[in-house]
């Protein structure tokens, strides 16, 4: 009797353990639906099952090991006890706290179920611009100053929220409305990025054109990959340039880092540092004097010359790069990169490798980036 008792215990722990760690489906309370997950192709940051109309979303929380917000977005809202986490959709009724969320929207062709942003400063969507100016999308304001009273009557479905900046997320919580961070900036990879597109078209009802833009996106990047596989000389880059008395410098194992060397080219951070990080000049001297290209990101004024660069700051003329001619820049105040970057990757390789290998891309029209006359 001991022995069958003890057997069957061993049974019980281990069906126990098996069920807790299978993630790929799940029971609901009633034990009704059993979800899937669905397999992302490049994306880290979020995850996602389905049971028909039901989708359970996981999205990592930042800086915490193995920890997600999780949302229940259901096409029935019945018995609704955390309106917080249990979502209505498609949306209908959406704001967009970050102009990086909206390119997803712009390639999904979904801006009307959009009512509100935090700024229009550098916006050029045409369509989106249009809808500003006419007050159908209002103007909520920023981080730590929102116009609660203005929120609170929009009455959203959802607002998407950056992970990386916190001021005055305390109080859109107060209002009851569900909050989703948007992680997407903290993949490693661009197709990574690219691949948030299928998160945001869980909320309007899109998935099967999300996975379609996603699939023309990887083929074309994984393509412009393969023209560098076997470069056999890879200019060596850096990036940034001096803010507030520091340097920040992408990291080595940073989203940037990864697209410099997709595209044939050595950049010369070795670290594994996934994030920017401050240096001083001396610093980034050391490393990027002799370096073949510099490329820049920066609201810059119209027309800015390699004269005009090197009047901000001196030194910047004691650099190989600057002297050859190899300056980059995608200036942020004439280029859409903000509401576009994320979901035009193999647009943004192809400018890359159009400068770092010119014979590979030579019809290239760059998009982004321009040399610094």
């Amino acid at each position: 009797m001991q022995r069958i008792l003890f057997f069957l215990s061993i049974g019980l722990l281990i069906s126990l353990f098996s069920c807790k760690g299978h993630s790929s489906k799940l029971a609901d309370k009633k034990g009704k639906d059993r979800f899937t997950e669905v397999q992302l192709k490049h994306a880290k940051e979020f995850k996602f099952e389905k049971s028909g109309d039901k989708t359970i979303l996981h999205i990592h929380r930042k800086g915490e090991e193995n920890e997600f917000d999780t949302f229940h977005l259901v096409a029935e809202q019945k018995d609704v006890k955390d309106p917080a986490t249990i979502i209505k959709v498609p949306c209908k009724r959406i704001i967009c706290l970050s102009s990086t969320q909206l390119c997803y929207f712009f390639a999904l062709d979904d801006i009307d179920d959009i009512i509100a942003i935090n700024s229009s400063r550098y916006l050029r969507h045409e369509g989106m611009k249009a809808l500003v100016e006419s007050g159908k999308v209002k103007r909520i304001g920023k981080e730590g100053n929102f116009n609660l009273e203005m929120i609170a009557a929009l009455d959203p479905d959802v607002i998407f929220v950056s992970p990386f900046k916190v001021g005055g997320f305390d109080a859109l919580r107060n209002l009851g409305i569900p909050l989703v961070p948007m992680a997407a900036y903290n993949e490693e990879t661009p197709l990574g990025r690219s691949e948030w597109v299928k998160m945001l078209a869980l909320f309007v009802g899109k998935e099967e054109k999300a996975d379609s833009i996603f699939d023309g996106i990887e083929s074309r990047y994984q393509n412009l990959k393969e023209l560098t596989s076997k470069v056999k000389e890879r200019p060596t880059i850096f990036s940034g340039k001096m803010r507030s008395g520091s340097w920040y410098v992408p990291g080595g194992n940073s989203f940037y880092a990864h697209y410099f060397r997709d595209a044939g080219a050595d950049y010369i951070i070795k670290d594994n540092k996934q994030g920017a990080y401050p240096v001083d000049f001396e610093t980034i001297y050391s490393k990027a004097s002799n370096c073949d290209y510099w490329r820049i990101i920066h609201p810059e004024k119209s027309g800015l010359s390699l004269k005009d660069l090197g009047e901000q700051d001196s030194r910047y003329e004691d650099f190989k790069a600057f002297q050859q001619k190899n300056v980059i820049l995608c200036n942020i105040r004439e280029k859409p990169y903000y509401e576009q970057a994320g979901v035009k990757p193999d647009v943004l390789l192809a400018d890359y490798i159009y400068f770092f290998h010119h014979e590979l891309l030579p019809k290239h029209q760059p998009y982004f980036y321009q040399r610094l006359k």
